[in-house]
Parts: structure tokens; sequence; C-alpha cells
């Protein structure tokens, strides 16, 4: 970022702080970034041709110090370049200004805006990546034509077809104009496929990215009025995610537990002894599931290490108690297996029951926040993150057969009374 990038970032903030207005994060981060790289991912360059001017930066020290006088720092650690595949890129030549647009850790493109050229070309102009923090990012120009996709829940990147035009060379800008530039970017997700830029590909050529994890975090390149060269860059194939240290927002106490009646029953003697049993069973849904701010690539494969609420009765009183710590999985749709079974003398002292079977059902959600670990070969890193717990539990099952007042009887031509019960 040039000086006077630098210079405007730190005036903003002063203004804030005159004006008794909070400091804004990215006014902050967008200093930082410039102290730290010397350059911005929304680098623009009007000039193709010609090299950006470089300026010496502020001393680092006298920064943070200038910084700390007012605001705490903000600071949020990009993905380590070890964790990401080598980029693929197309495109060349010395127009425009580098630039580099990385999420940070735990973050990925959630939304993809590409710009093109409205002449009978449409090569790319420029690029907006969105993040699935929030964060927006910009290179080249946002003019012209777009389109944009907008990665849905559980959909990743699968492929990733990169094209390069290279303009004749005419006139006296033939060298500029033979520079081979972005021309167009497809994309294949597991739900669909979609692309933007030049339309007709039959005079570009086109080079396949190694998307691995399909988890796309950043781009790097070249782009001034145009988007010169394009890299996008991908995490590798995960070997691990994990997240551990949750901590949930409170203690659900009784929050979301009701007692279900599963099955009554009644029974009567019929003057001869016999034995009667209540009994069944039946499965009842009992699924766990973890969402999480980070991203579909990161968050579809992730297993917690946490423990689950899980309900603790006391006869007709219950409340949610804490298990052991296990390794969960995002998502467990697992069925609880719900039976009972009770045996009453029905005798001329018990003449008539009535049997009921009960269980305390719980369904709660919890906000949660912890530390998730991802690693890919020998490099791993970690950041925060959180979510919620959606989360079903069940009891286990208690029945009851209590005295009745038996039913008048009634004879039958063998003079016996109809042994009978009700489910």
């Amino acid at each position: 970022m040039a000086l006077g990038a630098l210079f405007s970032a730190l005036v903003a903030i002063l203004a804030m702080l005159a004006g008794k207005r909070p400091v804004s994060t990215s006014a902050v981060a967008a200093l930082a970034v410039a102290s730290s790289f010397g350059r911005g991912p929304a680098t623009r360059n009007r000039s193709r041709s010609r090299a950006p001017l470089r300026a010496s930066p502020l001393p680092r020290l006298s920064l943070i110090l200038l910084l700390g006088a007012f605001v705490p720092l903000v600071s949020a650690a990009p993905w380590s370049p070890d964790l990401c595949v080598r980029p693929t890129s197309i495109g060349g030549g010395s127009g425009g200004a580098p630039f580099t647009i990385l999420g940070s850790a735990g973050s990925s493109v959630s939304t993809l805006r590409l710009y093109r050229n409205n002449g009978a070309e449409g090569y790319l102009r420029g690029l907006v990546a969105v993040f699935s923090d929030g964060n927006e990012m910009i290179a080249g120009v946002r003019k012209d034509q777009y389109s944009e996709l907008t990665l849905d829940e559980g959909e990743i990147i699968t492929g990733m077809t990169l094209w390069a035009l290279t303009p004749s060379a005419k006139g006296r800008k033939a060298k500029t104009a033979a520079t081979p530039r972005a021309a167009r970017i497809d994309i294949t997700t597991n739900h669909r496929s979609w692309g933007y830029g030049v339309d007709n590909t039959a005079k570009l050529s086109n080079k396949a990215v190694n998307v691995a994890s399909g988890v796309l975090v950043g781009f790097q390149g070249r782009a001034g009025d145009d988007l010169d060269q394009v890299a996008p860059i991908f995490l590798e194939t995960l070997s691990e995610s994990v997240v551990d240290d949750v901590v949930f927002e409170r203690i659900p106490g009784n929050d979301g537990l009701v007692l279900e009646t599963l099955k009554e029953g009644t029974a009567v003697w019929n003057g001869t002894d016999y034995s009667y049993t209540f009994s069944g069973s039946t499965a009842r849904d009992a699924s766990t599931t973890f969402t999480s701010a980070t991203s579909n690539g990161l968050s579809l494969k992730t297993t917690f290490k946490t423990s689950l609420p899980r309900v603790l009765e006391s006869g007709l009183d219950a409340g949610w108690d804490f298990g052991a710590t296990q390794t969960q999985e995002r998502h467990t749709g697992r069925s609880a297996q719900l039976s009972w079974s009770s045996t009453v003398q029905m005798s001329a002292d018990t003449p008539a029951v009535f049997c009921s079977a009960m269980v305390w059902r719980g369904q709660i959600t919890l906000r949660w926040s912890g530390t998730q670990t991802v690693s890919a070969g020998d490099a791993s890193v970690s950041f925060p993150t959180s979510g919620l717990l959606n989360h079903v539990d069940y009891g286990k099952v208690e029945t009851v057969c209590r005295p009745m007042a038996a039913p008048e009887s009634s004879s039958s031509d063998n003079d016996t009374v109809a042994k009978r019960w009700v489910a």
C-alpha cells in the first residue's frame, strides 16, 4: 500500500477519535495491513503498463506506539502458506500492481463476484471476495458487468478452470496488447456449475486448478484497470480438523424438558388369577448437530471433543447434566430405542390396574465456543470458532401401574367375566 493510503487510514482513525465515534475495526485492519505488507488487497493502478510506486513504510515501532495510545491493536492472523496449495495462475506481464487477498484462519470465500469488460471480448476487470467472517476484499476495478456465486450451506468447490486471453498485437500498444490477461473463471461445486468472463472460449487457453480440500481462501496476482493475472489460493486436503476446549454459554437447567407418555393400558381380574404384562418399545429421534461459524469445507468433516448434555431424571422431575468428554461428529442422527415392561399379578386383591409408560424428552439449543485446529501434512493452525449445538436426548422410560376401581361385572352365558386391557 502506498504511503498515501497508510496516511489516509491513520487520518480516518484520528478523525473518529476527534469526533468521539467508535474506531472501526476495518480502519485499524487497513492500517495494520499497510504497515505489515506495504500493499493491500484492494490495490488499484490506473496505468497497466507502469510499475506501482513504492514508498518506505513508517517505522513499525512508532506506528504501534501511536496506535497503542488510542485503540487496542486488532490482529487476525491469515492462513499459513504451509497449509495452502501452490497457486495456479493465468495471465502475466508487468501491468497493474501485485495484490494478495487472503482470509483470516478459519474463514473462506463464501461469495465471489467477477467483473468483466463491456466490449466484445468481455475479459475480466476485477473481483470481489466476501469471506465467511464478513470481510470483503477487492482486486482490480468494479466496473461494467458482473456476476457472482454464493456458496450454500454444505456446498464446496470440486473443480476450477482458469481461462486466459491473448489479444492480437497491433499498433503502438502491440507489446501491451499481446500480454495474456485473465479472461474467465469456471467453478464446479458439489451442487452446480458456474462461470463468468469471456463467453466464447474457442480462442482462449486454460489451466485446471488443484482445488485440494475445496476450501477457497484467497487470490493473488496483478491488477489495475483490468485483472492482468490471477491465481486462486486453496487449502490443502486436510488430514484432521478438531474442535476442543468447548464451552457452552450456560447450564441449561430444565429448559426444553417435556414428560411424554409413550403408552397406556388397563387390565381387570376375571375371577381367575393371572399375570398381566404391560410392555412395548418404540424408536425416537435423538440427533445431535453442531453448526459452526467456519466455512463449509472446514466444518463438514470436523469432529468435536466435548461432553454433551444428557437428561437426568428423578421420578416426576428431571434436569440436564453433562456426560463424559467424547469425540462427537458434526451430525449424529441416532435413534433412541425406548422399551418398557412391567408385570402385575391380577387377583381379587388387585382387581384392576392402570399402567402408563412415560419418558423425559429433552430438546435444547446452546451456543458454544471453542478452538479449532486444522492440519495438512506437518502443518497445522488453531483459531477460535463458535456455533450452535442442537441436541435431542431421552431419559429412562418409567413404567407405573396403579390400582383402579374395578368395573362392574357382567355375567355371560358361562358366567365368567372377560379379561380385557386397552392399549
